[in-house]
């Protein structure tokens, strides 16, 4: 027999035997014992939230102040704070307005909604 045949043996049956040795392993760790402790513990339970938020593109609007109007009456027409909307406008008097004076109207503010949460859950019972 030459030596080259007896490394190929040896080498075989070392592989044979490490699988010999880790099938025990393999099969407690698959649940394939009889015994109730060989199993593997329920998985943990999860819950995932997403938060959706609104994208949008804010134009500028514009505003030409008829006759009776009032800054109040404006800002509520657009849903915006009268405080802001004088702001915007360098306005000191929100009871000096003038007719065809052109306001700039900033964006009403908006409230990003959370969208109610999804659970989602697994869970393993051993047989």
């Amino acid at each position: 027999m030459s030596g080259r045949g007896w490394k190929g043996s040896t080498r075989r049956l070392l592989s044979i035997a490490a699988l010999a040795m880790a099938a025990p392993v393999a099969a407690a760790a698959c649940g394939g014992g009889s015994d109730a402790s060989d199993t593997l513990p329920p998985m943990i339970t999860t819950t995932t939230t997403t938060t959706l938020l609104a994208t949008t593109t804010t134009r500028l609007t514009y505003y030409v102040v008829q006759s009776g109007d009032t800054l109040s009456k404006i800002a509520e027409s657009f849903g915006v704070d009268p405080n802001e909307l004088m702001a915007v406008n360098g306005i000191t008097d929100p009871n000096h307005i003038e007719r065809g004076a052109e306001l700039k109207i900033p964006p009403p503010k908006q409230v990003a909604q959370t969208l109610p949460s999804t659970a989602v859950t697994s869970s393993t019972i051993a047989p």
